[in-house]
């Protein structure tokens, strides 16, 4: 108010107000952005000065010793998003020091490949990182796709850092535990040591650790944790003990298994006792598993198409209950990926027991140590295919129903195979003058005859050679069977096919019919093929596969479930000509349930030989199969006893048949007990379903 009491007003136009406020707006904009600025400069600054700081000048003293630890550096060519860094130290009277060392930005420095030539940088294992994290639409290399993968575009390899095409933030990665014992002393309790160990190995598996934190513990001990640009590595050491647990997980690029090789270099440091030189050299034990999510946030992912998630991850890789499990070789032909492990399980035979056996000192296990070899496991495309302790039982299952099925067998085919061993046991049998062998992948055969020798071997065999393979009876010709068979065998052709031309057994030994596998398909569900099957038997022709794992009380009929595939071939061979089909299994063949073949007659009367008295085919091995050299039983498993279990199939594969949506006619309750009529008394209403494929009717016809 003014001294004679008149008020004041002062006017403020609304433009005023809008200028003052968007002033006041840009003004803290403006603010807010320089001091983003000058707190983004000063961190980095003061960054690079911990760094220098904690690399010339920090140390910690434990005892009257100072303790300056390794700076990780930046890998020449790699580049680091940057990163805030936040921590909080509890101090406690258990550890004796404390450091935390920052990766320096400033030095970049070249580092050395691996020690293994499968080491994280290889081409097979880049395509696999890009399989793994982003599904079959990022898996080719040099314009070659991988086979495994239905849809591939190109893909930028050989970079382990984040691109466009490899997003560092996918909700996915993989895990590696690792423990190893009897290490030295000195080493799990040095910090310094430990420290440049992490270091190496980060460097060795191209990945980039960012900062690390260590302690020294009272009495002894150390524990580090290690930031990753791809996640964590952490460890902790007992070294009264001689132990070390480590932990890697990343969800950047490089697989981790390679990078098993360079862990046991840096951290399975052998202890050293002047007193005992003759200490064991360090055991190392490990698991690894793929952690976080695919399905679902790759729309090109599927998970039965990725063999780490499989039986090889299920049954191997992620078990750490082994003494000893060992990657024997792991390649990528160019239509399958080949795994071969050796493991110990601790449940058969102990790792101890295969030491002793390596030794001379009159025990048991050295003067049998056949018994206590480690096993070795056979994966194709992450499928296990077959063991060392159970392919015996296997291959005799396959080959010799069939061919005791054949009062004389003297051309026998192979399609697949690989390993070598079907052959050796078609060699067997003294009647036989040719097998033909066709192999797709001659790389797959050569890794396993370099890997797994015991397959092939027929060094036993009277006129034989060491290997199968070179047995003057065989004929292995690297070809496609399904073009081989539909070329020379097919419907135009079959009448000019003389009885010289055509095989009295045929054996199917590829891939599982379940597995999924494109180029094994056809083999299995093509039509023209099958027909060219039976083109190319004699009048008296029997044909065998492997048909997958048996089923299961609790399944649904194969057609409407995961063994559809089984349920299309056994109908393709029903259609195809095959006057009477039977069905079989193995349990002891070392996979996770019995194994099911399926044997089929072109002529319906040598039926008669596949249900032959347990005496007559007693009678037929003897003067049938070839004596050993050593006087060794040729066959391990397959007896007389054992056919005669193979010709009646179990009560589930009937259960599970009569499960189809059009329940067949011999599903029917039978009143009959056949077994008083005889198979040949079967009502005519069955006859028609009795010459085909029903283990209903078998069964009923043996009064069961």
């Amino acid at each position: 108010m003014s001294k004679t009491g008149e008020a004041f007003y002062t006017r403020i136009t609304l433009k005023f107000v809008l200028v003052s406020v968007a002033f006041s707006f840009a003004l803290s904009f403006a603010l807010g952005w320089m001091t983003s600025l000058f707190l983004s400069s000063r961190e980095e600054h003061i960054s690079h000065k911990v760094v220098k700081q904690t690399h010339e000048d920090s140390s910690s003293i434990k005892g009257n010793h100072s303790v300056k630890l390794p700076s990780p550096k930046l890998i020449n060519g790699k580049s680091v998003p940057k990163s805030t860094y936040t921590s909080q130290i509890f101090h406690s009277a258990a550890a004796a020091t404390s450091n935390t060392v920052h990766l320096d930005r400033s030095m970049p420095t070249n580092v050395p490949s691996p020690t293994s030539d499968k080491g994280t940088n290889s081409n097979v294992d880049d395509q696999w990182v890009s399989y793994l994290r982003n599904g079959p639409s990022k898996c080719s290399m040099d314009g070659k796709a991988f086979p495994l993968l239905k849809k591939c575009t190109n893909v930028s390899i050989g970079s382990t850092s984040a691109t466009e095409n490899e997003p560092l933030h996918l909700p996915s990665g993989q895990h590696l535990l690792i423990d190893i014992k009897g290490v030295d002393y000195h080493f799990l309790n040095s910090e310094k040591r430990l420290a440049q160990a992490m270091i190496d190995l980060i460097n060795e598996s191209k990945l980039t650790l960012l900062s690390y934190h260590c302690h020294s513990l009272i009495p002894v001990g150390v524990s580090c944790a290690g930031v990753l640009l791809e996640s964590h590595i952490a460890f902790h050491t007992w070294p009264l003990e001689g132990v070390i647990s480590l932990d890697l997980f990343t969800c950047g690029s490089g697989l981790l298994i390679p990078v098993l090789p360079s862990i046991e270099k840096l951290f399975a440091v052998p202890w050293y006792d002047e007193e005992d030189p003759q200490v064991p050299s360090p055991e190392l034990v490990w698991s690894h598993k793929l952690r976080g999510f695919r399905e679902g946030f790759d729309v090109n992912y599927h998970r039965n198409h990725n063999p780490y998630e499989l039986d090889m991850s299920a049954d191997t890789l992620q078990r750490r209950a082994f003494d000893l499990k060992k990657n024997v070789a792991s390649e990528e032909t160019d239509y399958q990926h080949v795994d071969i492990y050796e493991v110990i399980n601790p449940r058969y035979r102990s790792i101890a027991q295969y030491e002793k056996s390596l030794s001379r000192d009159g025990s048991y296990e050295s003067l049998h140590p056949e018994f206590y070899k480690p096993d070795r496991l056979l994966y194709l495309e992450g499928i296990l295919q077959s063991s060392l302790y159970g392919e015996t039982s296997y291959h005799e299952a396959l080959v010799h129903p069939a061919m005791l099925s054949h009062l004389n067998p003297k051309r026998v085919a192979i399609v697949g195979g690989g390993e070598g061993a079907t052959l050796r046991e078609v060699l067997k049998h003294k009647t036989v003058d040719t097998v033909v062998m066709l192999e797709i992948d001659e790389n797959n055969v050569n890794i396993l005859r370099q890997h797994l020798p015991e397959w092939s071997d027929c060094d036993e065999l009277p006129s034989s050679m060491k290997s199968c393979f070179d047995d003057p009876r065989a004929d292995v010709r690297f070809v496609d069977a399904f073009k081989w068979f539909t070329n020379n065998f097919d419907i135009n052709s079959a009448d000019k096919l003389s009885k010289e031309d055509r095989f009295d057994v045929v054996i199917m030994d590829a891939l599982d019919p379940n597995d999924n596998i494109e180029f094994a398909a056809d083999l299995y569900n093509n039509a023209s093929f099958v027909r060219s099957l039976v083109n190319s038997l004699t009048d008296n022709g029997v044909l065998v596969a492997q048909l997958g794992q048996s089923p299961q009380y609790s399944y649904p009929a194969d057609e409407t479930g995961l063994f559809y595939a089984r349920a299309s071939m056994i109908r393709s061979l029903e259609s195809s000509g095959f006057q009477s089909m039977h069905i079989y299994d193995e349990g002891h063949s070392n996979f996770n349930s019995p194994w099911s073949y399926l044997v089929a007659f072109k002529d319906y009367q040598s039926r008669s030989n596949w249900y032959r008295s347990e005496a007559d085919m007693d009678i037929q091995l003897h003067t049938r199969i070839h004596r050993t050299k050593s006087g060794s039983p040729a066959l391990k498993y397959f007896d007389a006893s054992t056919m005669r279990s193979y010709q009646v199939p179990p009560k589930v594969f009937e259960t599970v048949y009569c499960r189809q949506e059009d329940t067949p006619t011999t599903c029917h309750e039978l009143k009959f007990n056949w077994t008083e009529l005889g198979v040949d008394a079967i009502p005519t209403e069955f006859e028609s379903q009795a010459n085909v494929y029903s283990p209903a009717m078998e069964r009923h016809s043996h009064g069961l």
